[in-house]
């Protein structure tokens, strides 16, 4: 199965679970709705968001669409709300592509990347900006590479994005392919098992789109600039 029918069958836990949400359905579209109440550290509601879960096709392979309704949140890419569209600004690409690939329910979204998403436009409220914040547009899923591969050096992360394309088989113990002089294990292990959830059709479209940045343009630009000097 792999329309509405995923979506749909997932309601009943969540709703059980959440009782302030509901489910209805729009034109076809199924969706959840409703208050989502926000738990403090003590135990009490730190704050309440209307929001609206609505399904799309391909779901689980991609989020449902989410929205906050109340009107607290502006709208605008500065809060991670799309203008276009006025939905939620979860997670980038890549890290959404991912955690997909590894699995997610109707609960589990809402309990991590929905929960999520409104802790952080809390702390926003109270603090003047995000905590850990991603950046809008291709800068934001470059940082999510430059965090996965722990290098803000963009032909690095070309690099180790071609070691995943050529698919070579690294043992632990081996020297990282990075230079570092670490051991493999001890390096970059883990943002390899990390990107292994990105299918390969992935790998190659995010290396082409990092190609056609303009933050790799400048980089090349400023590489070739020192090789003539």
């Amino acid at each position: 199965m792999n329309d509405y029918t995923i979506f749909e069958e997932q309601v009943p836990t969540v709703i059980e679970k959440y009782k302030e949400l509901s489910y209805k359905n729009v034109d076809g579209i199924p969706c959840i709705f409703g208050s989502l109440v926000l738990i403090n550290e003590y135990g009490g509601i730190e704050d309440t968001y209307q929001i609206e879960i609505k399904a799309m096709p391909d779901y689980p392979n991609s989020f449902p669409m989410v929205f906050e309704t109340g009107g607290r949140i502006p709208r605008n890419v500065d809060w991670h709300i799309f203008e276009d569209n006025g939905n939620c600004c979860i997670a980038s690409p890549p890290e959404e592509i991912i955690i997909c690939n590894s699995g997610i329910t109707l609960l589990s979204f809402i309990d991590n990347q929905v929960k999520n998403y409104f802790y952080s436009q809390i702390f926003r409220n109270q603090n003047g900006y995000f905590l850990k914040e991603r950046s809008h547009g291709n800068k934001g899923w470059i940082e999510f590479f430059e965090e996965t591969f722990m290098t803000n050096n963009i032909f690095n992360i070309e690099f180790g994005l071609n070691q995943i394309i050529e698919g070579k088989k690294i043992d632990r113990v081996s020297l990282c392919f990075c230079g570092s002089g670490k051991k493999y294990r001890k390096c970059h292990k883990k943002s390899y098992d990390i990107l292994s959830k990105l299918s390969l059709e992935h790998i190659h479209y995010f290396l082409h789109s990092l190609r056609e940045t303009n933050e790799y343009k400048i980089a090349v630009y400023q590489r070739n600039q020192l090789l003539i000097k």
